[in-house]
């Protein structure tokens, strides 16, 4: 019930807008109702508009409507029911007849037109709006796209369009051509998410500023989007070009592009992507994606992420293969215990995870530590569950891992912070490239790592050790040559200059080595591994 009304309340103030025009029509009503006048048109129009508030409003009422009439998506248009026009337009008109003499009148008149108008909104200061540009009374820009997609189309004998463009023209091009289609439509850009998680991806990036180009190609080739619209930029075409994009035409605002299915071939790659927490702490919660919808979880954050956690598995096809789980700590296993005593529709294949020393004598060795989570997860009866130890090697739709770390023996004798240091450290390697993730691994076990592995460390990007507050240490982060650094960190903790903590040490580090930075202030973040 209480949720239903939210609903409602929720869209009456997307319609109230202002709340002048609103506040104009219950000011007619008021009038109508101590005028004595035409009683019966006085009760028509007060009785209707209680009626309308009492069904449109009362939860039960509310529900049956959503759920047997017109679907909750669009219980909005109820509101187009409320004479709210019609009953200031009657209210003026009793007002203008009770005034005696022309001029009087007129002024009034104009009085009137006037406190509407102040109390409206211009149309034109809406996108969906825009003043007539040709005989279709919608822009030309989006009438110039749909023109050369269609062209392009019958040169080239293809049947399926669909465009990827911004924002502001997605209703214009269905309004134009209803054979381009488009990944998300109008409701998407209200709020209401996308259809599928790769629509709902794009969504994100094209409303960005800055585009992730290397991100958006993957999305669509995903959703099957082979035509892209966009406005002219400096430096892009070089860009799309490289991710096997063409330009077929373009008008003098937008440039259009064309990539084929043969030219999106993402065989062996896979979408590494890194979520941040909407609570401003630090956690760590990863995916891995190829493109036959193979899915990779790594941690997850809080058992407060875990309903966000869940969102984004159902959003990328709600079938998890395999879920890596560095160590129990509830900044990195919070949400899997959440999910994993209620899975609903989710299905998890295999878990890998660390075979940590038990909690008490994880305790004993760091009393300042803290082990809920862990207990929790030792209450869970996981299936497939595969524990893993330094030096094992396994593979998962043909991207492989690498343990480099571990709980074992060697942990007890170099650290006392057993559930960090004796945290899963591996890397994953697809064909060409490799990310190597260090969880929550500190500085003690930094020389053991880098005297028994070396070089084989090495890896094209990095996750940073304990989300880059304290972590590793100097010598093994300028040993492994990455790239891209990934923090798992807020703003608050990146930009921290207290001294208490290293992020912004290791930040700088990171960047003297060459490698760009990612943290939770662009989230998500994305890289595809080649």
């Amino acid at each position: 019930m209480k949720e239903t009304f939210e609903i409602v309340l929720s869209m009456y103030d997307s319609y109230n807008g202002t709340g002048m025009q609103m506040a104009l029509f219950f000011a007619c009503l008021i009038y109508l109702f101590v005028q004595k006048k035409e009683k019966e048109k006085r009760f028509l129009f007060l009785g209707y508009a209680l009626l309308f508030f009492i069904v449109c409003f009362f939860p039960v009422t509310a529900r049956i409507i959503m759920r047997v009439c017109i679907g909750e998506e669009v219980y909005w248009r109820m509101f187009w029911l409320l004479p709210s026009a019609i009953v200031t337009a009657y209210t003026a008109v009793q007002i203008l007849m009770q005034m005696e003499g022309k001029a009087k009148r007129l002024l009034l008149f104009a009085l009137l037109l006037a406190v509407i108008a102040l109390t409206g909104t211009n149309v034109y200061n809406d996108t969906v709006f825009e003043r007539k540009q040709n005989w279709y009374k919608l822009p030309q820009d989006a009438v110039d796209i749909c023109d050369l997609i269609r062209q392009d189309a019958d040169a080239n004998g293809i049947e399926r369009k669909k465009l990827i463009t911004v924002n502001d023209l997605v209703t214009h091009i269905r309004q134009y051509d209803a054979t381009i289609q488009m990944p998300y439509n109008i409701e998407s850009i209200r709020g209401k998410r996308a259809e599928t998680g790769n629509a709902e991806e794009i969504f994100r990036i094209m409303s960005r500023p800055e585009k992730d180009w290397a991100s958006l190609a993957w999305y669509a080739a995903m959703e099957g989007c082979n035509y892209l619209a966009i406005p002219t930029e400096d430096g892009v075409a070089e860009t799309l070009f490289s991710l096997g994009y063409q330009e077929i035409g373009a008008n003098a605002a937008y440039h259009v592009y064309r990539r084929d299915a043969e030219q999106a071939d993402y065989a062996g790659k896979w979408l590494i992507t890194q979520y941040g927490g909407a609570d401003g702490n630090p956690l760590m919660f990863y995916t891995m994606q190829d493109e036959e919808g193979h899915l990779i979880v790594v941690d997850g954050g809080w058992k407060e992420d875990a309903d966000y956690v869940r969102r984004v598995i159902r959003g990328l096809g709600r079938k998890v293969d395999a879920w890596i789980l560095t160590h129990p700590h509830r900044d990195h296993a919070g949400a899997f215990t959440e999910i994993y005593k209620k899975p609903g529709k989710l299905k998890i294949k295999k878990v890998y995870a660390v075979d940590m020393a038990p909690p008490e004598v994880c305790l004993e060795k760091s009393p300042w530590d803290e082990t809920e989570v862990y207990e929790t997860w030792q209450t869970l009866d996981i299936a497939n569950l595969q524990y893993v130890h330094a030096g094992d090697t396994f593979e998962v739709k043909g991207l492989s891992f690498e343990i480099f770390n571990a709980y074992d023996a060697y942990v007890d004798a170099l650290s006392n912070d057993l559930l960090n240091d004796g945290s899963m450290l591996f890397r994953v390697t697809a064909v060409n490239e490799s990310m190597l993730f260090c969880a929550d691994v500190g500085k003690r076990m930094s020389d053991y790592l880098l005297e028994k592995y070396g070089d084989a460390l090495q890896s094209d990007y990095i996750q940073m050790g304990h989300h880059g507050n304290g972590g590793l240490k100097e010598s093994f982060y300028r040993s492994i040559g990455a790239k891209a650094a990934f923090f798992d960190a807020p703003d608050w903790l990146m930009q921290d200059t207290s001294g208490r903590y290293t992020t912004m040490k290791n930040t700088y580090l990171m960047a003297e080595c060459g490698a760009k930075i990612y943290s939770f202030s662009t989230t998500p973040n994305r890289i595809i591994l080649n």
